[in-house]
């Protein structure tokens, strides 16, 4: 398959500074026929794929394998990625709403500013992912393993961390405003984090 995250082809279209599609000639704004291209992203082959800005909402990707793919301002909204290998993943201001990510590998995963409200990271891997300024309003992180994850300035108001580890994760000036983090485990940065109404 012709242009990968590394080696992503620019964009057809006269004038678009944006690069390529992986298998097609133009961006996601430019691509004619979005439908048909959406439907040929399937669970194999499209680790280090250029997939910057596709709709897939809704789509059945379980164990899809999307390591180091370039998902950046995707719509993945109500997806299917139950263990999903999204390791090393660029979904920064992705959005995630309702996606089902449980069990998914995400370790080193950049989700910056992405929105991941009412998602389920329940049992999923994500150490030392980046979570800065995303919004997960109700996400479910039970069970997840945190490690050194960054969601600093996340908006994780309700969130639940029931019985995830938290080790050396960072949440710097998070809102944890009524978060649920019984038996979450490890110590946590939790520096200027609204922690109003969190069940500890």
């Amino acid at each position: 398959m012709t242009g990968s995250h590394y080696e992503p082809m620019p964009c057809a279209t006269a004038g678009c500074a944006q690069n390529a599609l992986t298998g097609a000639a133009h961006c996601w704004k430019h691509l004619e026929d979005k439908r048909a291209y959406a439907e040929r992203v399937t669970p194999e082959g499209f680790a280090d794929a250029w997939l910057a800005g596709v709709e897939l909402s809704g789509r059945n990707l379980e164990g899809a394998d999307l390591r180091r793919a370039r998902l950046s301002g995707a719509t993945l909204a109500s997806a299917n990625l139950r263990g999903a290998n999204l390791r090393f993943a660029f979904l920064d201001g992705a959005d995630l709403r309702g996606a089902d990510l449980s069990g998914a590998k995400l370790e080193f995963a950049v989700l910056g500013d992405a929105d991941v409200s009412g998602a389920r990271f329940t049992e999923a891997k994500l150490q030392r992912s980046n979570l800065v300024g995303a919004t997960g309003r109700g996400a479910d992180f039970s069970g997840a393993d945190l490690y050194y994850a960054r969601p600093g300035k996340a908006d994780l108001q309700g969130a639940c961390f029931r019985n995830a580890n938290i080790q050396r994760t960072i949440f710097r000036r998070a809102n944890l405003q009524g978060a649920d983090l019984r038996g979450a485990a490890g110590e946590a940065n939790f520096e200027n984090a609204n922690l109003e109404g969190a069940l500890r």
